[in-house]
This record gives structure tokens, sequence and C-alpha cells, in this order.
């Protein structure tokens, strides 16, 4: 074989490869929103002010629910001495939250596959979710029933009408805003 004709399998197996990838990536996207919701990341310049007005303290314990690549949990955890899991039902995400937060040497938060409606939020000091409503609505019973009393439950972007009783704040973003009830 010559070098152009190692070159030419060489370029179609990168083809091939990119190809195979792209579909995975398209169908575990797709799963995820057939499942509840899309990944949409919270904007890093967001983050900021939602975790002032969480009310986090050093020894929380912090749920993620849908979280993506786990970007909340990850900057609180970098602040505050928290625990912390993160869930989703999309792998992908997941893969690339354990992986940053290997890297950032965060050894306090986990990162799970899992439905966010087999989630235990018994424990949860502060819950925080950016999800659809349609979504919130499926987990109504485990917000109004299963959480702790004094618990917060942040969710960003949009208002959770079963917990109104509950709201304390709302920060206006530019794009979104965000809501923090907190359980009685």
């Amino acid at each position: 074989m010559t070098l152009n004709e190692v070159l030419y399998v060489l370029l179609i197996f990168i083809e091939l490869t990119f190809l195979i990838a792209a579909s995975v990536y398209m169908i575990l996207l797709n799963y995820s929103w057939l499942k509840g919701a899309p990944y949409v990341a919270t904007k890093k310049k967001s983050l900021k002010e939602i975790i002032n007005n969480a009310k986090i303290t050093d020894g929380n314990h912090i749920i993620e629910l849908g979280s993506g690549d786990g970007r909340f949990l990850r900057t609180v955890a970098k602040q505050y001495q928290i625990t912390g899991l993160g869930v989703d039902v999309n792998p992908l995400p997941i893969f690339k939250a354990r992986i940053i937060a290997r890297l950032q040497n965060l050894t306090t938060v986990e990162f799970k596959i899992q439905d966010i409606r087999d989630t235990d939020l018994s424990e949860a000091d502060v819950i925080y979710m950016y999800l659809i409503p349609k979504f919130i609505q499926k987990i109504k019973n485990q917000l109004l029933h299963k959480t702790k009393k004094g618990a917060i439950i942040v969710s960003h972007g949009f208002k959770i009408d079963y917990l109104e009783q509950y709201l304390v704040n709302t920060i206006t973003d530019e794009t979104f805003k965000t809501y923090f009830y907190k359980r009685s």
C-alpha cells in the first residue's frame, strides 16, 4: 500500500468514527428529551448569584436533579465543604461531570445515571433543578412529601406552582428567573 492509500483509509476511518460518535450523541440527546428534559447548562454567570441566594453552608448535602455536566454542584463543591449528588438520565454529560470532578479533585460529590424520580431527596439540604415544567410536575410528590423540613428547593427557569406557599425569593436574570422555596 502506498502512503496515499494509507492516508485515505485513515481518513475514512476517522470520518466513520466521527459519524458513529455523532449518532450516539444524538440518540442520547433524544433519549434525555423523551425522558423529561433536554440538556441545557446553567449559564456560568448566573451560578454565582444563584449559589449566594441558596444559603448554602459547609456541611450541607446538595442534590442536583437533571444535573447534566454537574456545573452547579461542582461550583458549590469548590466553594463549600459539602456532600453532593448529581443525577441525570443521559450518560454523556454524567461522564463529563465525573471526569471534570476528578480533574478538579472534588471527592465529596458523585454523579449517577438515573431517573430523577428514583432519587431519594429526604436528606438534601438544597435541591437544585433546571427542568421543564412537565417534568417538575412529575416529581411533585417527591418535592412535597419526601423532602426534609427546612430544605431549600431551587428551580432555575420555571416557577413551581404547587410550592407557591414556600416561595422565599426570586432572582430575575437576563434570560430566566430563579425561584427559591423553603420547606417548612
